[in-house]
């Protein structure tokens, strides 16, 4: 396994990667904070300059205000397969909408698994990539969120895509790559 960390607009992002696959992420944060946090992780893991170069730039320009689609693969093995299942839905939520953890449920065949599917995204190795910042209550209301920063930085994630959020879910929802979702206020 190998790692980097290179600076955004928010900060120093981290990331892992095993074989040309994604296995971990870490938000922007202070450099000495990421590099903690993957030693503390993966104590020994190589670092690496040169790691996913088309993926940076998309990490840099997502924190830059640009719109931004990962391409990257990634590597979710350790994971139950309830979890995994879970995390590939989250992962097709699109920029600029949200789902709720119940509709993830419902997405992965367990409709009352809501509280599971909330323990998924609590651990989820791979924020922004696996976008747990887009799931929210079906209230409308933000939910968690397992950052160092917690619900702080998921609003401000939200913002950075322009979502609003206090809305429940009410029938208006889009289909949209099989899961229910809202759109982004206008």
């Amino acid at each position: 396994m190998q790692w980097t960390e290179f600076e955004t607009a928010w900060g120093v992002f981290g990331m892992v990667v095993r074989e040309k696959r994604l296995v971990a992420t870490i938000l922007p944060r202070d450099r000495k904070s990421v590099t903690a946090e993957i030693n503390k992780r993966w104590p020994g893991v190589e670092e690496c300059d040169d790691l996913l170069p088309k993926f940076r730039r998309e990490v840099e320009n997502y924190f830059s205000g640009m719109r931004a689609t990962f391409s990257v693969e990634v590597d979710l093995s350790g994971h139950t397969l309830f979890r995994r299942a879970v995390l590939e839905a989250c992962r097709r939520i699109p920029y600029g909408r949200t789902a709720s953890y119940a509709d993830l449920a419902r997405a992965v065949g367990c409709p009352n698994a809501s509280r599971a599917v909330g323990g998924a995204m609590a651990s989820n190795p791979l924020p922004l990539v696996i976008p747990c910042h887009r799931v929210l209550r079906s209230d409308g209301s933000l939910g968690g969120f397992s950052s160092t920063l917690g619900t702080g930085e998921k609003e401000l994630m939200l913002k950075l895509e322009g979502i609003r959020w206090g809305i429940p879910l009410d029938g208006k929802c889009l289909r949209t790559t099989g899961l229910r979702m809202r759109r982004a206020a206008t």
